[in-house]
């Protein structure tokens, strides 16, 4: 019990902002950020938030899957929906296409409040944000399969396995201009 209460007195609280604007950094490596945006609205079946994770290299963009039962939370890869808002029902359906092409990738996901409680589904907007944000098979997938997650051409890096911890608010990073990387919805559009 005391290493409980000493474990919960440890987790920082959560941002004073609404979900989508929460920032988390990873514990051990701050330069990897990650937070949570409100998902196109035809791609918002478990949740109306998406996951961004910002590395030194790109922004990652994940939708959130959830089984039937006792499952937990899933990662998938996902079009930012800034850009996919963009695109007419056609082309965000090409997009999104092309974007799970490989065999589907599922990484597990977890949500913990300040007193270490998980969220039982997925996040929503209106939720509080979370203190602590875990998925551990983000570093191997970006390490193993960095085009996967990226829905196209990207570079491997190293992340190391630990909990985001919330640190402000803010929201995702810019959409980038032209050219720029993200997820490559541009570039399956032609642009």
């Amino acid at each position: 019990m005391i290493l409980s209460l000493l474990l919960a007195a440890a987790v920082p609280a959560a941002p004073a902002c609404p979900i989508e604007r929460a920032v988390y950094r990873l514990n051990g490596a701050p330069q990897f950020t990650a937070g949570f945006a409100r998902q196109d609205r035809r791609d918002s079946a478990v949740s109306d938030l998406v996951l961004w994770l910002n590395t030194p290299k790109r922004t990652y963009w994940f939708s959130f899957g959830s089984p039937n039962g006792y499952g937990g939370t899933y990662l998938a890869p996902e079009i930012d929906p800034r850009v996919s808002v963009r695109l007419s029902d056609d082309e965000e359906r090409d997009a999104a296409r092309r974007m799970r092409m490989a065999e589907p990738l599922s990484l597990p996901f977890d949500a913990f409040r300040a007193d270490l409680s998980a969220f039982g589904a997925p996040p929503q907007s209106g939720d509080k944000p979370p203190s602590l944000l875990f998925a551990r098979a983000l570093g191997p997938a970006l390490w193993y399969g960095p085009g996967e997650l990226a829905g196209g051409e990207a570079e491997a890096e190293s992340m190391p396995v630990g909990l985001f911890e919330a640190s402000g608010c803010g929201g995702p990073p810019d959409v980038p201009a032209k050219g720029g990387k993200s997820d490559g919805a541009d570039r399956k559009r032609g642009a």
